[in-house]
């Protein structure tokens, strides 16, 4: 059976698409079998990072409620090999049929077919993020390094804690080292410290994350920045491998 691991954040602008989407390929050249879900009902825009506007039809909330199966629902995506791709429901409005106890069994099924699934969960605290760490392995919180995101970060810790999950880590993204050693961002140290996280990863800032998601092009195929380099240890890392933090 494979492991779903369910990624959220405190607030916005954390960059969290973006790293699970990195993530994601990463594994995927590794060789394993991945599915991405966006669960970002409303504001859903895997899509666009991973350049396969108008190519997703069905929903999560499709699989859910019968209307598709998540073979038909999850689509390959055009270049990467292994990875598949399942988006949120166009409304912001929940179905009934999304509850906990449907979901859970939606995330059994993705287990039975794909090594590792990556949820995709919206920002801030809604009640979405609930019900998917009620059926996840493990969790991962992507936060900046400022004082805003961190306190978000643990309050969105204290959701996985309530559903029983004590695999939650933290990602601290868009690190920029000239401002931590001027003492305008929060150091790394400082920043587990105050989500009260252990620590997955680093990754710095990367203009090429921008320009790719703009142009609709897989970061993971045409850069070979910082950020890159990042994602690719966080996946061997999430695969059990023990690998040093990169130097910033």
């Amino acid at each position: 059976m494979g492991t779903v691991i369910i990624t959220a954040s405190g607030k916005g602008g954390t960059g969290k698409t973006s790293f699970c989407c990195g993530t994601a390929v990463a594994l995927c050249a590794l060789g394993e079998k991945v599915l991405l879900v966006d669960a970002d009902s409303g504001l859903r825009n895997l899509d666009i990072v991973l350049g396969m506007t108008d190519q997703l039809l069905f929903s999560f909330s499709d699989v859910i409620a019968g209307r598709a199966s998540l073979k038909e629902a999850a689509v390959k995506h055009p270049i990467v090999k292994n990875l598949r791709v399942l988006t949120a429901p166009a409304s912001s409005k929940l179905e009934s049929c999304v509850t906990k106890e449907k979901v859970a069994a939606f995330l059994q099924n993705c287990r039975a077919h794909f090594t590792y699934t990556i949820v995709d969960c919206p920002a801030g605290l809604p009640d979405t993020i609930s019900y998917f760490a009620a059926g996840g392995d493990r969790a991962v919180i992507v936060s900046t390094p400022d004082y805003t995101s961190l306190r978000g970060a643990e309050q969105a810790a204290q959701i996985f804690y309530r559903e029983k999950m004590d695999n939650v880590r933290i990602v601290v993204n868009r690190v920029r080292p000239g401002m931590i050693e001027q003492g305008d961002m929060v150091n790394i140290d400082r920043a587990m410290d105050l989500s009260g996280l252990g620590l997955l990863g680093v990754v710095p800032e990367d203009r090429d994350i921008i320009a790719c998601g703009n142009a609709g092009k897989v970061l993971m195929l045409y850069s070979e920045g910082p950020a890159v380099t990042a994602y690719q240890n966080i996946a061997r890392r999430l695969k059990g491998e023990k690998v040093r933090l990169m130097k910033l």
